[in-house]
């Protein structure tokens, strides 16, 4: 058990160290319910318990052709909306470049990343938690 298990031990039992600062405390915390969060967000788990959600989920169609599909991230923070046409900042060559369109999206269409699974690896969204709330 590595330190961050071991202080989310200790919290959910109601044992607290009296020698971690507040935001240490916190960032323990929250790093220790970041694999519960990036598990929430799997498509699988998704399409059966949010069906509505998403018309991918309701049609049981993933938008993403890969295994243990995430969702946390589902418009990735990398698209960017600077361009009318959209695009990727990272310019990852696996996006399709080419317009998705669904009648049941807001705008009716989005810039179609399909190929691209950067964003929907559990371990990326990790790093996004991470990122959210200043955990190193």
């Amino acid at each position: 058990m590595n330190f961050v298990e071991s202080v989310g031990m200790r919290t959910r039992m109601g044992v607290e160290s009296k020698s971690m600062e507040p935001m240490e405390k916190a960032k323990a915390l929250i790093e220790g319910r970041i694999q519960t969060l990036v598990d929430g967000f799997d498509f699988d788990k998704r399409k059966k318990d949010c069906p509505n959600e998403c018309p991918c989920y309701g049609e049981n169609k993933p938008c993403h052709k890969m295994v243990d599909l995430n969702c946390f991230l589902c418009y990735c923070p990398e698209y960017d909306l600077n361009k009318s046409e959209g695009g990727c900042k990272l310019g990852n060559p696996q996006g399709k470049g080419k317009w998705f369109v669904h009648a049941a999206l807001p705008e009716g269409k989005i810039w179609d990343c399909s190929d691209c699974t950067h964003p929907h690896e559990k371990e990326v969204a990790k790093t996004y938690f991470r990122k959210m709330f200043n955990i190193d």
